[in-house]
């Protein structure tokens, strides 16, 4: 008989094993949510400049430059959009997979799990809810509500479990029942959270950057990428107003360069285990789910 009363390490580590079974799986899944917003960003920012600094200088009309970079930025946004899209609706259709694939032990039809969110008589509550976690996203960026925010944070992390699961709940709804599941087990949950975000935001980014740099990678990158930082950004005049700032501080494009390596090799790897940070929170909703019903059963007994 499963334990039904795990503690968060044993379901970070069920979580853990239920990634790597299907690798291979999500991998593949999440890789046009990935990739598609790099190549997205690139075809918007690159092929406008290219054009219309470079070949199409010689014989547009500089007074619709901006007409024109507009235009050619299009297919970029539209592939961003399209990708950033399907990176959204991961966080349920991951959810979904986690649950089948605890009952089967496989994961099958993966566009069926995509309905969660993109059935037409859900999806607005879908962009209603990605709308409410986004402003307050927006609030928790701010300094003096770091500490309010974290706590919120907790009480709201199982917001899209209890939308994959809750068929019939609302956007709000599911803010108020994912604080209802958490109340009571906040320490837990924190732990949980504390527990996936270091490894996955962390451990994982500063365990992929010792490889590249045990293979060279970072060296070979940072060769290809620097001459055009260099070119691109308009380091000596950061570095004068600096000096007229009275600022003791010199950036190269080296640091430039670096940080941007680091920071790519940070974001694919935070990308990519999305579906573990998901597989966990869902193993976790299902716990406290249980939990629950349990606590409401036996007070209709006492009744």
């Amino acid at each position: 008989m499963a334990k039904d009363n795990k503690t968060v390490f044993e379901i970070f580590i069920e979580g853990v094993g239920i990634y790597l079974r299907h690798l291979t799986t999500l991998l593949k899944y999440m890789s046009f949510p990935v990739w598609g917003q790099v190549f997205g960003i690139i075809l918007a920012l690159v092929l406008p400049i290219w054009f219309v600094n470079g070949f199409g200088a010689s014989f547009i009309d500089t007074s619709n430059t901006f007409l024109y970079a507009l235009l050619l930025s299009l297919p970029g946004i539209f592939l961003l959009t399209k990708a950033l899209w399907e990176y959204l609706v991961a966080y349920v259709s991951v959810g979904s997979m986690a649950e089948n694939t605890i009952k089967s032990g496989r994961i099958y039809d993966i566009n069926a799990h995509k309905k969660v969110a993109t059935m037409s008589k859900r999806v607005g509550e879908f962009i209603a809810l990605w709308l409410f976690f986004g402003l307050f996203g927006i609030v928790a960026v701010l300094p003096p509500f770091w500490l309010f925010a974290g706590i919120i944070f907790v009480y709201i992390v199982l917001i899209f479990q209890v939308f994959t699961f809750e068929r019939n709940s609302t956007a709000a709804e599911c803010f108020t029942k994912s604080a209802k599941l958490v109340k009571g087990n906040f320490l837990t949950t924190l732990g949980l959270i504390l527990l996936v975000g270091i490894s996955t935001y962390y451990l994982l980014p500063k365990l992929a950057e010792f490889v590249f740099d045990i293979f060279q990678l970072t060296k070979l990158f940072t060769m290809i990428l620097d001459p055009v930082v260099s070119e691109s950004l308009p380091i000596e005049q950061w570095n004068s107003a600096f000096a007229v700032l009275n600022m003791q501080y010199m950036i190269t494009s080296l640091d430039i360069t670096k940080m941007i390596i680091s920071s790519m090799i940070s974001w694919f790897v935070v990308s990519y285990t999305l579906p573990l940070r998901t597989i966990c929170y869902t193993l976790w909703y299902k716990q406290l789910s249980i939990k629950e019903i349990k606590s409401n059963s036996k007070k209709k007994k006492a009744k």
